[in-house]
């Protein structure tokens, strides 16, 4: 299964670094970011910094980043909620759903059995998923 990651915080306050933790961005990106809020959620120097420096570090007082692993077909369907700073980031299941039940239905070489079979699976996948069900391939 092929995954990316994205940053969010997990406290009140805001997404933000420490003057610490953005100098070390700097450094490992050979960037010149003045404000965390340029840098994108997904940029793989933050996510490496995230996770493997001292919280403490790279945080400032009001934040608390943390990472959260997605599989890579959901990478258009993402929600991030976010009340006084603190975030929540989820897939947004209803949306992968309709833009890959609109592909199915538009494809023109497949068979109406074919399109129900694919259907099915992706509310299957869902299903298996909110119900947290691996499915496990040999």
């Amino acid at each position: 299964m092929s995954t990316f990651k994205v940053v969010y915080n997990g406290c009140y306050g805001g997404f933000d670094l420490s003057a610490q933790g953005l100098a070390e961005y700097n450094r490992r990106a050979s960037k010149s970011v003045t404000l965390p809020s340029f840098i994108d959620r997904e940029d793989l120097f933050l996510i490496e910094i995230v996770e493997t420096m001292d919280a403490k570090e790279i945080n400032s007082p009001y934040s608390r980043l943390k990472v959260k692993e997605f599989d890579k077909k959901f990478e258009s369907f993402l929600k991030w909620h976010e009340y006084d700073g603190a975030e929540i980031v989820e897939i947004n299941y209803e949306g992968y759903v309709v833009e890959n039940v609109k592909l199915i239905i538009r494809s023109k070489d497949t068979s109406a059995e074919e399109k129900v079979e694919r259907i099915t699976n992706i509310y299957d996948d869902i299903i298996d998923i909110s119900l947290g069900i691996k499915k496990y391939k040999y």
